[in-house]
């Protein structure tokens, strides 16, 4: 590549920071991205060779907004929220944050697990360098040592990693805050992606560059997007508003997902009279002579209340030792080879011949049972049907929230999971979903970074609607 003499001779510091030292707040610009597809010979694709879309962004205060057309998508980083906004129905849609982190690490490790299955077909040459599923996704596939190396081009750096070109940044830029150098980093994360080491280079250089350039790779070829910043004003809103937009009603012909959603967020919390009338319930099945059903009540109990199977007399103890269903339901249960789980489903399923299809509790663990042999679609489809006949049995949410993000659907397994702690926050079942939710804040902060607040709410009010992300990854 060509070097000019005088930038040569220059400073890549000097460069990058170029008019570094001007502060504003708030900021808001207009963004073009074109984007350029060069295919491998060979390679059949519907994408095409050239796009350009439009976006205007704004980088307020704890918070930023990307408008392209008639939908607006606000992060919110002090409650650790996102809205889609349809602005022409004035409606919008609740998201996590959590959800876009949550997805990108599976989606790095499924990514991770191809390429080595490619490498073991002998496929090498269509294997994508890591470098690259980092630049889509902006979080690291692994603890990496090595540094971005700076090339001093025509009125531009190009920064490459691994020997791969990563970023061509241009000198012209207008100077702005640490703040507002972090969030324009966070509107590329959370929309067209950028390595981890780009963004925090971004992040740190004070500036909005005027022009730059991402490059990506695919399996089928080459992608580079060009941005453009342009119309860049400061003192842009400070805060935003949905006083405008309504949550988008629930369709008649909404999904069943949508309507077990909508249905949660319209119940009160399990009051203190749910487990008296359960474990009146059990009791009076166990005076029946009916220990199989008052044991499939009590659970229903736990799995709605967090209430433990105890307090059992003398005679309801030996009555629950006696019947064989519970041992072979129990046993069932904690199978772990395929075999025997296979088993346990096929006793479940029998089980439920013979207390009826609508039995819950034995509904909610013939989806476990499948969920453990992989079959997440029949295991979702079950755990929706034991909540659409009981919305209050709060830990089946955790069960359909982890159904979900095993098929790679994080937006809802994330609403799913926020309507179950909205119902009840304090049930041990959820304590898996708050682990991952702090697993993710301490190995990706910089989704979370929010430099103009302190510690962020958790907040998760639950969500009554649903739509695409607002990510746009290669």
């Amino acid at each position: 590549m060509i070097l000019v003499p005088a930038l040569r001779r220059a400073s890549v510091a000097a460069i990058l920071f170029l008019g570094a030292g001007a502060a504003q707040a708030s900021v808001a610009f207009h963004v073009t991205v074109t984007t350029e597809r060069v295919n491998q010979p060979g390679v059949k694709t519907s994408l095409p060779a050239h796009t350009t879309q439009e976006s205007d962004v704004v980088l307020g205060e704890h918070y930023l907004s990307v408008r392209d057309g008639k939908a607006l998508a606000v992060l919110d980083f002090a409650t650790r929220r996102r809205y889609v906004i349809d602005t022409a129905a004035s409606t919008y849609d609740t998201y996590s944050l959590f959800d876009v982190a949550g997805f990108r690490r599976i989606e790095i490790e499924h990514r991770q697990g191809m390429a080595g299955a490619l490498k073991a077909g002998g496929l090498q040459a269509h294997v994508t360098p890591p470098v690259y599923e980092e630049q889509a996704l902006s979080v690291p596939a692994a603890r990496r040592r090595n540094a971005l190396v700076p090339q001093i081009l025509d009125g531009a750096v190009l920064w490459s990693l691994d020997e791969q070109p990563l970023l061509r940044l241009g000198i012209a830029g207008s100077p702005v805050s640490n703040d507002d150098a972090t969030a324009f980093a966070q509107y590329l994360r959370y929309t067209w992606g950028g390595h981890p080491l780009v963004l925090k280079m971004l992040a740190d250089g004070k500036r909005i560059p005027a022009a730059f350039t991402l490059h990506y790779e695919e399996v089928g070829g080459k992608v580079a997007r060009h941005f453009r910043i342009s119309a860049m004003t400061a003192g842009a809103p400070a805060t935003y508003t949905l006083a405008a937009y309504r949550p988008r009603p629930l369709g008649a012909d909404a999904p069943p997902l949508e309507s077990v959603l909508a249905q949660a967020a319209s119940l009160p919390p399990p009051g203190p009279q749910v487990h008296p009338a359960l474990r009146a319930e059990a009791e009076k099945l166990f005076a029946e002579e009916k220990p199989f059903e008052a044991f499939l009540t009590m659970l229903e109990d736990h799995f709605s209340t967090g209430a433990l199977v105890e307090k059992l007399s003398p005679e309801q103890r030996q009555a629950m030792q006696e019947c064989q269903p519970i041992h072979d339901l129990t046993r069932g249960l904690l199978a772990k080879d395929k075999e025997g789980i296979a088993a346990a489903l096929a006793g479940v399923q029998e089980l439920r011949k013979q207390m009826g299809a609508d039995q819950a509790v034995l509904a909610l663990f013939e989806g476990n049972l499948r969920a453990k042999l992989g079959q997440w679609p029949q295991a979702t489809a079950l755990y929706l049907q034991v909540l659409q006949a009981k919305p209050q049995m709060a830990a089946v949410y955790q069960d359909l929230g982890d159904a979900l993000l095993a098929q790679f659907d994080a937006p809802n397994a994330w609403r799913t999971w926020d309507a179950g702690r909205a119902m009840a926050p304090s049930l041990r079942q959820f304590r898996k979903v708050n682990d991952r939710e702090r697993g993710l804040l301490n190995d990706y902060p910089a989704f979370f970074a929010d430099a103009k607040a302190g510690q962020p709410s958790t907040s998760r009010p639950a969500s009554k609607t649903n739509t695409v992300g607002s990510t746009n990854l290669p």
